[in-house]
Parts: structure tokens; sequence; C-alpha cells
């Protein structure tokens, strides 16, 4: 089956890194695996995995369009593409329009995907991303932005799960499928190096005997990094063994707001409590030497919740998490429940999302962790999932 995956840009970034590895591993399971992009540094890693790319302007979305999707059509008429993976809204929206143009035999399934919700504008609201719902199955990174895209285009999905099971075999149009973890990557079954743990000892000799608490991603307001450093100061009254590592590097423009958190920890009385270690690439091993991961983005109404991406990496390697808001909440949920902070009848367990809440959480992991159930979203599940709901649609088409 060729699966040919339409995306903005292959840039670095979470939707175009989570489009590499889809189409590696679609690649690995012996599909014919297609990018069409607006270009980026990602690309040659994608063709060093037996994956074709192709370089068109795809990530804008003009009055006038009519050379670009000119150039688009004859594209997919000369891949002769079984699947059309459009990721985000004005993918979305291209790949609608050019379906409309290709002949019926010339089609390939429109399947459309949403990892964040859009931004709303006047061209965007009413033309672009109303796209996101044509799909003949439409990928949701989380039930929580599935729910949100059915309600906000409830016609078209009210229309389209009514005649679900004769359109697309799959039993329902919208569908969530969790961006998978490469598990052969993030082996939590592979020793970690007794020489990088010296070697991290001796740079950072405060890390012996503590036990570390993790922060991942990158800094900036709203990423949770201001109450990671409350919870530290709280915790530490009771845990003087606890370490905090805030690992990523500063959002761009945000430089200022990073040294003004590092000179707060100071002030907060936790300058023999935290390290900012900036991006690092061996998030395999902290990962298995931390006792906690946090993810802390979006716990404040105008702060987008994170992906849930660092809460996934952390289960897939057996270490404990917890999470505020968004997909890492959801992932929770099945895999470690332990890490919420609210029940699921939406009573607070805890007292709230604020710094007691987080600071008994932890504490309650430390002193007695459960274990954590990490099964069904590895990248080679994930993606087997999404190939089998593929399968379902070309079934029907070939009937």
């Amino acid at each position: 089956m060729r699966i040919v995956q339409l995306v903005p840009s292959l840039e670095a970034g979470e939707l175009a890194q989570e489009t590499l590895e889809f189409a590696q591993e679609l690649a690995r399971q012996g599909q014919d695996s297609v990018v069409i992009s607006s270009g980026g540094t990602l690309v040659s890693r994608l063709t060093l995995h037996n994956c074709r790319h192709f370089e068109l302007p795809v990530n804008q979305a003009k009055l006038l369009n009519a050379r670009l999707h000119r150039k688009l059509r004859k594209l997919l008429e000369t891949l002769q593409a079984d699947i059309l993976l459009c990721r985000g809204p004005v993918c979305a929206w291209h790949g609608a329009r050019i379906l409309k143009q290709l002949g019926l035999h010339q089609r390939p399934r429109l399947v459309t995907s949403i990892d964040q919700w859009p931004s709303f504008g006047l061209l965007r609201g009413r033309r672009v991303n109303p796209a996101l719902a044509q799909g003949e199955l439409v990928l949701a990174a989380s039930d929580t932005l599935g729910k949100q895209l059915s309600q906000r285009y409830v016609a078209s999905f009210g229309a389209a799960q009514d005649t679900a099971s004769t359109r697309n075999g799959t039993g329902e149009k919208l569908r969530t499928l969790y961006r998978g973890v490469n598990t052969r990557e993030l082996d939590k079954n592979a020793p970690v190096s007794g020489h990088w743990h010296h070697r991290l000892l001796n740079d950072f000799p405060q890390l012996e005997e503590r036990n570390w608490l993790l922060l991942p991603g990158p800094i900036g307001p709203g990423r949770g990094q201001e109450r990671f450093l409350e919870v530290l100061a709280a915790l530490k009254q009771e845990r003087p063994d606890i370490f905090g590592l805030v690992v990523g590097d500063a959002e761009p423009g945000q430089e200022k707001f990073a040294r003004t958190l590092e000179q707060r920890a100071e002030s907060m009385g936790l300058a023999e409590y935290v390290l900012f270690l900036g991006a690092r690439r061996d998030m395999r091993e902290l990962y298995a030497s931390a006792r906690i991961t946090f993810d802390l983005a979006g716990d404040r109404p105008r702060f987008a919740p994170s992906s849930g991406r660092f809460v996934a990496e952390s289960l897939a390697m057996g270490c404990p998490a917890i999470a505020v808001a968004g997909t890492g909440v959801e992932l929770l949920k099945r895999c470690f429940p332990q890490g919420l902070l609210l029940a699921d009848d939406g009573d607070t367990a805890r007292g709230a999302a604020g710094v007691e809440g987080l600071v008994a959480a932890a504490k309650e992991i430390l002193e007695r962790p459960r274990p954590v159930e990490f099964s069904g979203f590895s990248l080679a599940e994930t993606t087997s999932r999404a190939v089998g709901w593929f399968e379902g649609l070309q079934a029907i088409s070939s009937e």
C-alpha cells in the first residue's frame, strides 16, 4: 500500500518529527512510504530509511493556489497513492481540493489528522480549517482534540457517523491515534552505561545519592518551569534528597525569561536542588535514572497544554510521570493513574493541580510507586493500528 503524507514542512518541530517517525515505521513494516512537504532539515533523515520525499510549498494557503494544485495533482497522478494522509488544516485543505480534481479511479482515500487545535482567523476559520473534517477518516492526536473537532464541525461528523460503516469500513470516521514512542530507541530493558552515569556525576557531583525529578521541554511562559520550582521548594522541606533537572533550551525570544528563571531558583534557595541542563541527547538515560517526570505545561487557562510526548517517553522507559493537562493526562489514565491529580469523576483527588497537589502526588510516588503499564503506545503498535484502518478504507474502495 502506498501511503503519501502531506505535511507543511520537515523542519525541526514535533509535527515534523512525528511525520518522520511514522514514515520510517511505515517503510519498516513494508509499506510504500512517501512524504510531500516544503522541505526542511529532516528530509535527509527521511530518505535514508527507504522513504521518498517531494518538495512543494504545501505550507501555504493563498487566495490563488492554481499553480501549486496543478503540480500536486500531477504528482499524485504519477504516484498512484492509495492513501493521502494530510497533516494539519492547511494540508487538509490542499488535499481535499486536489482530490476533487482527480478522476474517481485515480483518487486516493483521504485521511486528515489534527495534532493541535488550529488558530482561527477569517480565512482559516471559514475556508481552511473545516477541511480537517472532510477526510473519510479523521485522526486526532488525543480524545480531547477529537471531541473539540466533532463539536466544532458537528454537521460533518454527525452525517458521516451515520454512514461510517459503509464509507470507511472502520466503524467510525473520527479516531484517536496517539503519537507512538519508538521503543527501539527508548528501550527500557537496555542497561544504562556505567560510563554515562560516571561522566554525569563528574560533571554534576551534586546529583549523587539524590532522587532526580525531570521537567523536559522548551523553556518559556506556560511551560511549567515556574510551577516546577515552586514544587521543588515545597518538596525539599520534607524530602531533602530530591533534585530537579530542567531539560531543554529556551524558546526563541525567551532567553531573558530563562535567565530570570535561573535567578528566581537561586532566590528561592534552590541552588543545591535544581540544574538547568539545556537540550540533551541522552534522554533515554535520564528517563531511566529519574524517579518522576513532570509535564506541567498548560496548567493555567491562557496557556496551551503539551502534546504529551514527554509523558509517553517517560512511561515507555518505566519512569512514573505526573501531568496536569493535555494528552499527558489521557496517557496517565491508561498507563499510570497514580500520576493523575484529578479523579475520573472530575473531583479533586489531591486538592488541585496546584503546588500542594503536585507535592502530594510526588511524595506518594517517591514513597510507594505503582508499576507503569505501558502497552499499545509504541510506534510499531500505533502505526500498525493506522495501517489497519487504512486497509479498511481500501477494502471498501475495492468492493
